[in-house]
């Protein structure tokens, strides 16, 4: 199959749900992005080959997983940004190097992640920490020069005396930042090395698009000309949909109060009536059935 019809491929119902599962990013995509999603998935599933480590086999979630949130950094670069990716590896235990333990890591050709770490990432949304970002921006940095300098963009492009006066610029400012121990958008593992200063202010673009944008402008407008990417409607329409459950949950508690003080008033009638001998013993053989599904339906009523 080409990559043309590959590009016209859509998951499966089973394939949604694992993502709606598991990504926190992917269910903020507005329905255009995730089509346009779904064939850069089925183009990644096809080119790339998947191994692992300490597991007996790749699973559908871990491909879909994988395969889904590495495509989001490309939904408009485009495939070719990924030309030279060939293998992921997911492993079962902490990646090993040097007497040190990782998450993951990535060349040009080769990612490895760490599974659990994935998850976490995924699941989280919005910690400033995503595995699969941060490992496949490593990918987009390497893939021009194979040298990981967070400067994604070749010698020849126009952009990059721009990248490089960034980096110049912003780079010292994260290392003032945390030597008075501010806080900063980015998270104090891009000081390990400049070549996480695109890894990790990629998470932060997408995870954290507001503070980003609020905070580093500059650091948050190339990125969205260099992703062709705008998360920050993504994170407010996110807001909004939380606002509204929370909204709809407090006037199902709300109603359900109110059935529930309907219920007890009915017992309190009930006992003063039978006290009173108004009614009989028999009246509440058919008042306790009926009072105790009021209280079950008042606890189950959606509205």
């Amino acid at each position: 199959m080409t990559r043309e019809e590959l590009l016209k491929q859509q998951l499966t119902d089973e394939q949604r749900k694992i993502l709606s599962d598991c990504s926190a990013l992917y269910n903020r995509l507005p329905s255009d992005l995730k089509t346009k999603l779904e064939g850069l998935m089925h183009v990644f599933l096809h080119e790339v080959t998947f191994d692992r480590e300490g597991f007996t086999e790749v699973t559908e979630e871990m491909r879909i997983c994988v395969a889904a949130e590495a495509c989001v950094l490309i939904l408009n670069r485009g495939y070719d940004s990924y030309s030279q990716l060939r293998r992921v590896t997911i492993s079962k235990d902490a990646l090993k190097r040097d007497g040190e333990e990782w998450a993951g890591w990535a060349g040009r050709r080769d990612v490895s992640l760490q599974w659990d770490a994935v998850l976490h990432g995924m699941k989280q949304g919005n910690d400033n920490y995503n595995v699969i970002l941060h490992e496949f921006a490593h990918v987009l940095d390497q893939a021009d020069d194979a040298q990981a300098q967070s400067i994604p963009v070749h010698e020849g492009s126009v952009d990059r005396a721009k990248w490089e006066e960034l980096l110049k610029r912003e780079y010292p400012r994260i290392k003032a930042a945390y030597k008075v121990g501010r806080a900063h958008t980015i998270r104090e593992y891009a000081l390990s090395d400049e070549a996480e200063f695109f890894t990790c202010a990629t998470e932060s673009f997408f995870e954290r698009p507001k503070e980003l944008k609020k905070y580093n402008p500059e650091i948050y407008d190339i990125l969205q000309d260099y992703y062709g990417l705008d998360p920050l409607p993504w994170s407010r329409a996110e807001e909004k949909r939380i606002e509204q459950k929370a909204q709809e949950w407090g006037k199902r508690k709300f109603i359900r109060l109110i059935w529930m003080g309907v219920s007890v008033t009915l017992m309190a009638v009930a006992m003063f009536l039978r006290v009173f001998e108004i009614v009989s013993d028999d009246f509440f053989i058919y008042f306790y059935p009926v009072w105790f599904l009021l209280i079950i339906w008042s606890q189950t009523k959606k509205s």
